[in-house]
């Protein structure tokens, strides 16, 4: 069951009565399509975070054990993992308003939410890859990560183009 679903389950008495207004099931679609996509987005990014906690648990062992190699990959990929919790967590949002510009049919939505939902899978893998490191911190664990930091940084990109019409 997807988010959106989840949300239309929970309505209270009001709401559906509301919702059989004209006018106010567009507004009401376009409010759950933002909070929805909000929440799918917190949710990933607080799977990276929980990475990012990892990662740093991983730099002061490796500062403790002298391995200036792991701690130098280590602090890189920190740093590229900040900057994938950033574009995810200020992503355009699933929605087009009334004055934009390039509009999001329905279509378009259904990709993007394909898309969240692979992007949110993966950052659920990804996390549990994080708990495997810091299991035990080695360099061949953060090659892992770095993969799957980039099929997510991947997914990303391609929700971007879709929101943005270049695909």
């Amino acid at each position: 069951m997807d988010i959106k679903e989840k949300a239309r389950e929970q309505l209270n008495g009001l709401e559906r009565l509301l919702h059989k207004l004209p006018g106010f099931k567009g507004y009401y679609e376009k409010e759950l399509r933002r909070d929805s996509d909000r929440l799918q987005r917190d949710f990933i990014v607080r799977q990276l975070r929980q990475v990012k906690q990892v990662m740093n648990k991983v730099l002061q062992a490796a500062s403790r054990m002298k391995d200036f190699e792991l701690l130098q990959a280590g602090d890189q990929f920190a740093k590229a993992l900040d900057v994938s919790i950033g574009a995810i967590r200020y992503a355009d949002q699933g929605y087009s308003g009334f004055f934009d510009l390039i509009k999001i049919r329905e279509a378009q939505l259904d990709a993007v939410y394909e898309l969240d939902a692979k992007i949110a899978e993966a950052a659920v893998g990804f996390s549990d890859q994080g708990k495997e490191l810091a299991a035990a911190p080695a360099a061949a664990g953060l090659a892992t990560l770095r993969a799957g930091l980039a099929r997510i940084d991947d997914l990303c990109e391609q929700r971007t183009a879709l929101l943005k019409g270049y695909a």
